[in-house]
């Protein structure tokens, strides 16, 4: 009995003096760090403010701690003191906003622009829900660009009223539904009430999430506000009106770069029934100027949350004295798992991905939902190797028909313009490669769509079939500062077509470009 009580004596004695030294070493380390911070890091429920997480973030990175941010780390979500958040605006009211915008905007077409699609009323009505719904072919740029914008107003007065994605999601459907119901002499159009709801959603979680990080804070500056505003119009009006429901982030990553160069454009060939025939774009070998933006919300390795705690948002765009190409591109990952640590990861998610190519070379769109992999792994200290594949179903796209000239020999009252297009739905594929060694960077995307004809929607004098477009992307760049790349890429733009008809014949376009340009680091590293 009396060797096990000075063996019990003993062991206290070692934990006690093991954890003095730990606490020691802690006090050492952490005496860099305020009073305030030093006591709320040894407390697991404590909220950090903005410059806090920040302070903590930075005390991290200095301590050699390459998992920054790690998930077991307190959320850095800060609630203010007059945030309503937790809470949501009555169903009622914000349905009531929704449907006002859409009367908004009708009185506005009306009475201000004198739209003849304006001039509705109650005989329009019944025939709609009489004869129900068809597809539409109104300009692109409308159905792909404006209606998606359109769709954002709908979900930013939800979401800023305290609901999430998808709830969000629902009151963006109910402004579609109600506008193409009841708005418009035109019938009522299944696409535009899929590119409103779902690519409205995407575009309005965006803007939701760059109009907060915008007034991220307690005080901020009055431009800021007015940014945030800019932004995103609905969701700032709902937060002045009706009580803040937002959270501060905390420490959120947020990359943006913006590249700007000249270069050339080269192989332009036209084939059509096998026959070579450069001459109808040889337009496309001229000089072009270019310009990118890119940014990276979040990190992506980490555990998503909500929807959109992670996304991408990429633009490119040439423009040459015979031809333009605009490439837009907005992914989210919706849910994700996987493995981080040292540097490395390993992450499986499921994305919403919406894809447009607009210009006089072809115009595409895909909306599209479907899975990720992604693997990074530092191979030595100064190298590090990425890869990502994606694969998606593709359950709205859109493909002009390139047979224009073909068309007229047929039919010569058929004007082409941005209404000769029809929807499609097929699979896309993604590869990214990407190796960093030192200052260097090795970059490669290549992006395949295929697509088939949805029946019953093809425009006038349209014919159906299968649509291909193949988009690879191939840059080398320098860092030279830490906030300036030198940077040289080759665009491929190919397009190809086989539609049953007795005089569209299989038909290919293909572009070259190499650009040189400057990239701007604007935000993050």
């Amino acid at each position: 009995m009396k060797f096990l009580k000075v063996l019990k004596a003993f062991v206290i004695l070692v934990i006690s003096f093991c954890v003095t030294t730990y606490a020691q070493n802690l006090d050492e380390e952490f005496s860099q760090l305020p009073d305030s911070l030093r006591i709320k890091i040894l407390d697991k429920d404590a909220v950090f403010s903005v410059q806090e997480a920040r302070d903590l973030v930075n005390f991290r990175r200095s301590m050699g701690d390459t998992l920054v941010p790690k998930e077991s780390a307190p959320d850095t979500t800060i609630i203010p003191k007059d945030s309503l958040f937790g809470t949501h605006v009555n169903p009622l009211i914000v349905g009531t906003e929704v449907l006002g915008l859409n009367a908004f905007v009708w009185a506005w077409d009306y009475w201000v622009l004198d739209k003849s699609y304006a001039h509705t009323g109650p005989s329009y009505w019944k025939r709609n829900f009489r004869e129900g719904w068809e597809w539409d072919h109104n300009h692109w740029a409308i159905n792909f660009y404006g209606h998606p914008y359109q769709g954002s107003m709908y979900y930013a007065t939800a979401r800023a009223g305290g609901y999430g994605f998808y709830g969000s999601m629902v009151f963006a459907a109910l402004g579609s539904s109600t506008w193409e119901m009841f708005c418009e002499t035109e019938y009522p159009a299944p696409n535009d009430l899929i590119s409103t709801t779902v690519a409205g959603s995407m575009f309005g979680e965006v803007l939701y999430r760059l109009s907060r990080a915008s007034y991220n804070g307690s005080k901020v500056p009055w431009y800021r506000h007015l940014l945030a505003f800019a932004l995103e119009p609905a969701g700032y009006a709902q937060r002045r009106v009706f009580g803040n429901r937002d959270f501060y982030t905390g420490w959120t990553p947020i990359e943006l770069t913006v590249a700007t160069g000249i270069g050339s454009r080269f192989g332009s060939d036209y084939r059509f029934g096998g026959e070579d025939a450069d001459e109808l774009d040889a337009e496309w070998n001229d000089r072009h100027g270019m310009m990118a933006v890119s940014l990276e919300y979040g990190r992506p390795y980490t555990r998503v949350r909500r929807p959109f705690d992670y996304f991408t948002l990429n633009f490119f765009g040439e423009g040459g004295l015979e031809g333009d190409v605009l490439q837009m591109d907005i992914m989210g990952k919706l849910v994700n798992r996987g493995i981080h640590g040292r540097g490395h990861w390993l992450d499986f998610s499921v994305n919403l991905d919406y894809d447009t190519f607009y210009g006089d070379l072809a115009t595409v769109s895909t909306l599209s939902l479907g899975g990720a992999m992604d693997i990074a792994l530092w191979l030595t200290p100064n190298l590090r190797f990425r890869v990502m594949n994606q694969v998606y179903w593709i359950m709205l796209g859109s493909a002009d028909m390139g047979y224009d000239d073909i068309i007229q020999e047929f039919h010569p009252d058929y004007k082409p313009d941005m209404d000769s297009y029809q929807y499609n739905s097929g699979v896309k594929y993604s590869l990214m490669i990407e190796t960093l060694y030192k200052r260097w960077r090795i970059y490669n995307k290549t992006t395949i769509d295929a697509m088939k004809t949805i029946e019953g929607t093809t425009a006038e004098y349209g014919v159906s079939g299968w649509d291909f477009l193949l988009l690879n992307n191939t840059a080398l760049e320098y860092r030279l500062f830490s906030w300036l790349d030198l940077g040289h890429r080759l665009d491929t733009y190919v397009k190809m077509a086989a539609y049953s008809s007795e005089y569209a014949e299989p038909m290919s376009r293909r572009i070259h470009a190499f650009s040189w340009y400057l990239n701007f680091h604007l935000l993050g590293s």
